[in-house]
């Protein structure tokens, strides 16, 4: 169902507290606290001993205590104190997940613990180490299967259709290999796979692009009424379901360096079979000490994330009521992104099952 043996983003770091945080991951129930020394902890949230929830507990110096009979754990899961008693069972234990913070993430290893140690969280969050950045994050729930998120992220055209006033306009269509109505463009589209993922990049010349892009690059380097600018849209996907997104808008003939641009990740983690995590981060370094200009494209994701978020929940309600039916999809030119992402996901699940790879290197297509 999903991938285990990988570094997830469990929670922002700022959501991790004194205070347990309940969060379920690939299905599990799991608390999240920091000790008292400030280091993050996810533990199994089920105390042994009656099974209340350790999240209904508090954190006591290195420790969480169970809020039913005081009984303590410690960052292992092994029960230190039991109130009134001084042997404790050999039993008495809960799972440790392996955690990391990096990048303003917390990051949790699922699978088999012996092999976290040698996996490097968010490879595709490494951009992060150089440079300069404005950054701020956010978290949204979504109550759909996370492959769903990836056909939506792997399918830029439904910005048109879904946010028609943010990040989407008719430019999109080049996806398909259709050009806008009014464009001049001839748009380039490439994609190709690379280890674990795939790397995307369109290229738009003499075009508008999206309101969000158009406006920033108004307000930023200024914009006279009617001049086309170009528009280059470089994303990178990394299974099971991590995103990069580097938009940039420039005037026609100029470097990229002089346009406006920014880099967005979004981070899917699984909760259950139908409803996953949403975490995002939104990064420039055209002026990464004004919050201003970061929080203008925090806020302007924000709004096409929640626009995301009703087309797929009620996707996701659709498909639970027709699961009885055998009709098959209907498919357009613009779906083999998705088809590709759905493909290296299977190939990440039967790494872990044993079965032989089912992709290699190179065009996607």
């Amino acid at each position: 169902m999903y991938p285990h043996n990988v570094w997830y983003v469990a929670a922002l770091a700022r959501e991790i507290s004194a205070t347990p945080l309940a969060r379920r991951i690939l299905g599990e129930r799991l608390v999240l606290f920091r000790t008292a020394s400030g280091n993050p902890v996810a533990l199994a949230d089920r105390c042994p001993h009656r099974q209340l929830p350790l999240s209904r507990g508090r954190v006591l110096g290195e420790h969480i205590q169970c809020g039913y009979h005081g009984a303590q754990f410690d960052a292992a899961g092994r029960c230190r104190l039991v109130p009134g008693q001084s042997e404790i069972p050999d039993h008495a234990a809960v799972r440790s997940c392996p955690v990391r913070e990096r990048h303003g993430f917390i990051w949790i290893w699922m699978g088999d613990a012996d092999l976290a140690a040698a996996a490097d969280p968010a490879p595709i969050c490494s951009f992060l180490d150089r440079g300069n950045w404005g950054t701020l994050d956010a978290y949204i729930h979504i109550a759909c299967n996370y492959e769903l998120i990836n056909d939506n992220l792997a399918d830029i055209t439904h910005t048109e259709f879904v946010h028609p006033t943010t990040l989407g306009n008719e430019s999109m269509r080049a996806a398909r290999g259709e050009l806008a109505p009014e464009s001049s463009s001839i748009p380039r589209f490439e994609a190709n796979l690379v280890d674990g993922g795939m790397n995307f990049r369109l290229s738009l010349t003499g075009t508008r692009p999206a309101p969000s892009f158009e406006n920033a690059y108004r307000r930023v380097r200024g914009l006279k009424a009617g001049l086309a600018l170009d528009f280059q849209l470089e994303f990178s996907f990394r299974a099971p379901a991590f995103w990069l997104f580097s938009p940039t808008a420039m005037k026609s003939g100029t470097p990229a360096a002089e346009g406006v641009s920014t880099s967005g990740l979004i981070l899917i983690t699984p909760e259950d079979r139908t409803s996953s995590h949403y975490f995002h981060k939104i990064c420039q370094s055209y002026a990464p000490e004004v919050e201003a200009e970061t929080r203008y494209w925090l806020d302007e994701t924000c709004r096409a994330f929640d626009e995301d978020k009703v087309v797929l929940e009620a996707q996701q309600r659709n498909l639970e009521c027709d699961a009885g039916d055998a009709s098959a999809p209907v498919s357009f030119r613009g779906d083999w992104m998705g088809f590709q992402v759905r493909k290296l996901v299977r190939a990440m699940l039967a790494a872990e099952s044993g079965q032989p790879r089912l992709l290699e290197s190179g065009a996607a297509r």
